[in-house]
């Protein structure tokens, strides 16, 4: 797969103090990648170093095959940008706002409607294109500032914080956009956000960031099994008595039991998940207990991110 973005050792100082601490990372083409981090962790520094919005003070990067140093107009021209708080010019039309900055990239001119035309049924805007974008709602609005990041047909696309304040309706229509533009029509897309829900369930990949140091690289569920152990093993059954509590917690390989009466449910830690959950079936077969359902239930991407970002502060504080 084409590597579009290669950050080596890339670096930001605003004086004294350093933003971006020496990163080094690789995005695919076609994947959804997300920077994860408290306030002022270096996400958005590290994206607009990538959107060549201002150079680096130490380190480089590669960004659709160009260098964000030597040719930061060429990067740009393969970019789309979506700022946390996009601006548009909501006393015009949407097709204003997106014939204007089409003009600004230099989109010919006789690409420009059939651009807009086809940005706005991919968005679901076709038919409000010819209204102030004073009258969109939040949701629609964060529509139009995406289609605007698209109108130069940019490879790589950069969102801070695409979902924010969005109605659970409208955030799912974005994730779902989103989806869309990377698997099916190849683009990459970079996001910054605070939403580890989006992220779990939209990124491909995730760094997690804080103090300008990237503490870790992976998939959500790769991060999520690493640094918050192996999964609760939760067991539902027809019924569920005393006796049958004590027989789990007593099973070989058990270090815990939660009972759940009302649902008759039991979740379970085990030492070793994929070697002790078959025998413990097993023991409860023979003892007529009548399962109906046994599901492993894994630690979220939050608990994972928040156990991470503790680790780092009390290191830091032992240092």
């Amino acid at each position: 797969m084409v590597t579009m973005i290669g950050a080596e050792n890339l670096t930001k100082y605003y004086g004294d103090f350093l933003a971006v601490d020496h990163i080094n990372f690789e995005i695919k083409e076609g994947e959804i990648f997300g920077f994860l981090g408290p306030n002022g962790a270096g996400k958005t520094t590290t994206i607009r170093m990538l959107a060549a919005i201002f150079p680096p003070s130490e380190g480089s990067a590669n960004v659709a095959g160009f260098d964000i140093n030597d040719d930061a107009m060429s990067v740009r021209a393969n970019v789309g940008i979506l700022s946390e708080n996009p601006s548009l010019y909501e006393r015009l039309t949407a097709r204003a706002n997106l014939d204007f900055f089409a003009k600004l990239y230099d989109v010919p001119k006789d690409q420009i409607d059939a651009r807009i035309e086809s940005l706005g049924e991919l968005f679901d805007l076709k038919t409000r294109l010819d209204e102030r974008v004073g009258t969109y709602s939040k949701g629609m609005k964060q529509k139009l500032a995406i289609a605007r990041a698209l109108i130069h047909d940019p490879k790589i696309l950069f969102l801070d914080e695409p979902t924010s304040a969005l109605s659970p309706e409208a955030a799912k229509s974005i994730r779902d956009l989103l989806t869309d533009l990377a698997k099916d029509r190849s683009r990459t897309v970079c996001i910054c956000t605070h939403n580890l829900f989006d992220a779990e369930r939209l990124c491909d990949r995730v760094a997690i960031i804080r103090e300008g140091k990237i503490l870790t690289i992976g998939s959500p569920g790769e991060i999520s099994n690493n640094y918050s152990g192996p999964p609760t093993i939760q067991i539902s059954f027809s019924e569920l008595n005393k006796e049958l509590v004590t027989s789990i917690s007593k099973s070989e390989g058990v270090i815990s039991v939660e009972q759940h009466s009302i649902k008759n449910e039991v979740s379970i830690k085990l030492e070793n998940h994929e070697k002790y959950t078959p025998s413990l079936l097993a023991d409860l077969i023979s003892k007529k207990a009548q399962i109906l359902e046994v599901k492993p239930i894994y630690a979220s991407l939050e608990e994972a991110y928040l156990k991470l970002i503790e680790e780092d502060i009390i290191n830091g504080l032992e240092t």
